[in-house]
């Protein structure tokens, strides 16, 4: 009977112990998911959103300088003064994190700018215009770009969010297994306890 009970004493303690590893790799693993979504967010915030704004922004610029290139009254002055936002633009873009597509295209979109920079100081205003749309279409390039990685980052967080929450179904199923399967050796270890024990009879 006291055998009996010291191993069920054991199972219950290995069965507690399995409980506690469970709930630390659980917590360890759910901390790693949090922090991986934390950075997904980050990146979709600075990295896509706030980029997105740049392209907008100089989208409009971009439109701007067309007009100011096609003006009959051009002003060389309004002109540098457009090209000079536009490279400000262009620095607060470069500090953010680039894919491998985006950074050949506005590696394209630089040297748009730089070209039209030289082309107005040549006074060439028709090739300026025409490197101006080139410019243009690159930003639209840009821009699907953003959309494209946007989305991607979107799906890892709501995959990282699944994941966590498949693994906290299966942490309580497990938790409810091992709870019943403890009691069972409780239970089991009342039963044990509470038999009688046969007396032995003198023979006569």
């Amino acid at each position: 009977m006291w055998t009996f009970t010291v191993k069920n004493k054991i199972r219950a303690a290995m069965l507690f112990f399995s409980v506690l590893c469970l709930v630390m790799l659980t917590n360890i693993q759910e901390q790693h998911l949090v922090k991986r979504i934390n950075e997904s967010v980050t990146s979709l915030y600075s990295d896509r959103l706030v980029v997105g704004d740049y392209i907008h922004k100089l989208s409009n610029r971009m439109e701007k300088l067309l007009i100011l290139l096609s003006a009959a009254n051009f002003s060389p002055k309004e002109v540098h003064s457009e090209l000079k936002k536009i490279d400000q633009l262009n620095t607060l873009y470069e500090k953010t994190v680039l894919t491998d597509k985006e950074n050949i295209n506005f590696n394209k979109f630089k040297i748009y700018i730089q070209q039209i920079t030289q082309n107005v100081n040549a006074t060439d205003h028709a090739q300026a215009i025409v490197i101006s749309k080139y410019a243009r279409q690159t930003l639209e390039t840009l821009s699907s770009i953003q959309v494209e990685e946007g989305k991607v980052k979107l799906d890892e967080v709501l995959s990282m969010t699944s994941t966590s929450r498949l693994m906290s179904y299966i942490e309580i199923v497990i938790l409810i297994v091992i709870a019943v399967l403890i009691q069972i050796l409780v239970f089991s270890a009342k039963v044990d306890m509470g038999a009688k024990v046969p007396k032995d009879h003198n023979l006569n």
